[in-house]
């Protein structure tokens, strides 16, 4: 798992770095997952922003990537948030921002792409002409978010984008 321009394939699937299992099975009886894991949880920690989680994942993907790819992350359901724990471990630029408050997808919100397509916009003042962009996710179920995410920047002149998530629940 390289992200290097010469080694993509570009076919337009989602590179996943491993499986997310969620922590509740039934969270309204409190029914916990017997598989959730460690990584399972070091997500979770990134998704709240903890510092070992970010320190882990960037250990775990700094080599992984090259220089001369802008790397984009998938905007949190939530309009209202800027800041999240994968655009800490990104350290990116806000290429797109979620313009209308979604229902969170973990919780039954709607999983289709035109959702994400209806209210995730490209910032106004950026330009990523001819960039070749790494689009991050911490979570997959479907897809439809980086789906979405990947042609609005295509539309905005992105050279290449390609799409990874550290999990892909299960």
């Amino acid at each position: 798992m390289v992200f290097v321009n010469e080694e993509w394939n570009n076919t337009g699937d989602i590179v996943v770095y491993s499986n997310y299992h969620k922590y509740w099975l039934d969270r309204e009886r409190k029914i916990k997952n017997p598989l959730f894991d460690v990584f399972s949880g070091r997500i979770l920690d990134l998704k709240e922003g903890k510092q070992t989680a970010i320190n882990y994942f960037y250990n775990l993907l700094n080599e992984e990537i090259c220089e001369g790819v802008t790397i984009c992350v998938v905007p949190s359901s939530n309009a209202e948030k800027t800041e999240s724990g994968i655009g800490k471990l990104a350290d990116k630029v806000y290429f797109l921002q979620r313009t209308k408050s979604i229902d969170k997808l973990a919780w039954g919100g709607r999983r289709d792409k035109q959702i994400h397509l209806e209210t995730i916009s490209a910032v106004e003042n950026m330009d990523i002409t001819d960039n070749i962009i790494l689009l991050m996710d911490d979570v997959t179920t479907t897809g439809n978010s980086l789906y979405a995410c990947k042609e609005i920047l295509m539309e905005k002149g992105a050279k290449q984008v390609e799409m990874f998530a550290l999990g892909k629940a299960i």
